[in-house]
């Protein structure tokens, strides 16, 4: 291991702490990431629930990480943001055409959520921008606008679909294509994407005010930094990969949560509660409207008042605790009501059968209730209404936006305000925020696949009891490692050996 003498400037970090944050370009990449909540869940209603929720998130896993490369590659932001938006409008007009298709109209339909998909994974590149354009004293709000408008956009999707329903399912002909209620919204955001191009290539201005180093670095490896026409040397330490890896598992864990819950509430609550396929849809969509509008003001709150610089190490802890509180209350307890009640025998004494709940089956949008071939309903509890009400909305609407601002900040701050252009990958800003944007699409992948298999073999309990057990790891990881959680220290004590990238340098 190598040793140089060399400083690390008070009045380099002094001069990057009075930098501004440039909020237009900022606010441009949160609009475009309120644009892909909508792209994610606008046509929920309308597809295929198992294929639907593993096919976007597929192409958004595949395409986060190289996105996040090619971030680095070309040393800009602008143009895999821009392929992003083409490819989220191409995979929307493909959708819109579907009535023109007489064969194989379900895996064109795919084809295009895929697409989709893979345009919606710029959004690791949209959070790398706003984490390295924004000053340490605005990263939280920036980031948790960010978040909070993705949500918020997650939360419109239905209800722009719901514009669109005077329309109908007849609609009417524009030449060679039928227009109706289900394409024209794909329509609307092929025209969105159109208008985001325009804003990207005119109003977007790429300034990285959160960034300390300037891409210089002399022989040692020692980046540089411009003061007042002058180079001075700043040593950039390496960032904490455990404080990092934490950050990015805690991340995998909320996203495997955020698909349970999509994935599980129309059956479970079917199952609970004696809904029908259109009362649960229904229902649940207003719990999520809901849920998703209390999460977007908890997103504000902590992007605009003091509650988001507490200590994030806490918001963390308590956001998971919530969250095991949401799964503790859903467990059937013995002392709820039950069993479940089973499905009444269809038409000419048909048994509902279990792949009735992946298809569009008669039976389920006439009865409710628990499918006769899962043994389990026999024996498993019904959570009361108000609590699954409470859990799904306050306790849900609490946890997501506490633990997605607070670690999506800590993880930029772990990271570092490091030049994303760095010669080494493992270095990146881009490139770490990319590995975390992929692990989130991972688990929104995974999820769904585990999920449905413990339900349809052994009901809401095992789901639960995993994703419980899941929040315990990563408490305990937080508490145990929560003296490496912390940003990264631009200012090392004096005399304290501090590594970086070709050895080990001291502040004298």
């Amino acid at each position: 291991m190598r040793y140089f003498h060399c400083f690390s400037p008070i009045s380099a970090v002094a001069e990057f702490e009075s930098r501004k944050s440039p909020w237009r370009s900022i606010w441009l990449c949160n609009t475009l990431q309120f644009l892909n909540g909508i792209q994610f869940s606008i046509f929920f209603t309308s597809m295929l629930p198992y294929l639907r929720a593993v096919v976007f998130p597929l192409g958004q896993t595949i395409a986060a990480f190289m996105f996040g490369v090619w971030n680095q590659k070309t040393k800009s932001a602008k143009h895999p943001v821009a392929v992003g938006v083409v490819l989220m409008g191409l995979g929307n007009f493909i959708y819109g055409t579907l009535p023109v298709y007489e064969f194989g109209y379900k895996w064109i339909m795919l084809l295009a959520r895929f697409i989709v998909g893979l345009g919606a994974g710029n959004v690791s590149v949209l959070r790398t921008y706003v984490a390295c354009a924004s000053t340490p004293k605005d990263k939280m709000k920036a980031l948790s606008l960010g978040i909070g408008m993705f949500v918020f956009g997650f939360s419109m999707g239905p209800a722009v679909m719901l514009i669109f329903t005077p329309l109908g399912k007849d609609g009417f002909r524009l030449g060679w294509i039928q227009v109706t209620m289900y394409n024209l919204p794909a329509f609307a955001m092929v025209i969105i994407a159109v208008i985001s191009l325009l804003l990207l290539f005119t109003c977007f201005e790429e300034e990285y005010a959160g960034i300390l180093n300037g891409g210089h670095k002399n022989s040692n490896g020692v980046s540089k930094v411009a003061l007042s026409g002058s180079l001075s040397s700043v040593i950039v330490p390496k960032f904490d990969k455990v404080a990092a890896s934490i950050c990015i598992g805690v991340w995998f864990v909320q996203q495997c949560i955020g698909t349970n819950v999509e994935v599980l509430m129309v059956p479970m609550t079917m199952a609970m509660y004696n809904w029908n396929s259109e009362q649960a849809i229904f229902y649940n969509g207003i719990i999520i409207l809901v849920s998703a509008g209390f999460s977007s003001a908890v997103y504000l709150i902590m992007g605009c008042t003091r509650i988001g610089k507490k200590d994030k190490r806490l918001l963390i802890g308590f956001g998971i605790i919530v969250f095991m509180l949401h799964h503790l209350l859903l467990i059937p307890w013995p002392f709820y009501s039950g069993p479940l009640d089973y499905t009444p025998l269809g038409c000419n004494n048909l048994m509902i059968s279990s792949s009735a709940a992946v298809g569009n089956s008669t039976d389920l949008n006439l009865f409710g209730g628990c499918l006769r071939t899962y043994e389990w309903c026999s024996y498993t509890t019904r959570v009361p209404l108000v609590v699954y009400v409470f859990a799904s909305v306050i306790l849900m609407g609490t946890a997501f936006p506490t633990i997605g601002a607070s670690g999506g900040t800590l993880f930029a701050e772990v990271i570092g305000p490091r030049n994303q252009f760095y010669d080494r990958m493992i270095h990146f800003q881009g490139f770490m925020q990319g590995v975390f944007a992929f692990f989130g699409s991972v688990g929104r992948f995974v999820g769904p696949l585990f999920s449905t298999y413990l339900f349809e073999n052994g009901g809401y309990l095992p789901p639960v009891v995993v994703l419980l057990g899941m929040l315990a790891s990563a408490l305990t990881a937080v508490v145990i490692f929560r003296r490496r959680l912390v940003p990264l220290r631009l200012t090392p004590k004096i005399g304290l050996a501090t590594p970086y990238k070709n050895g080990i340098f001291y502040r004298l």
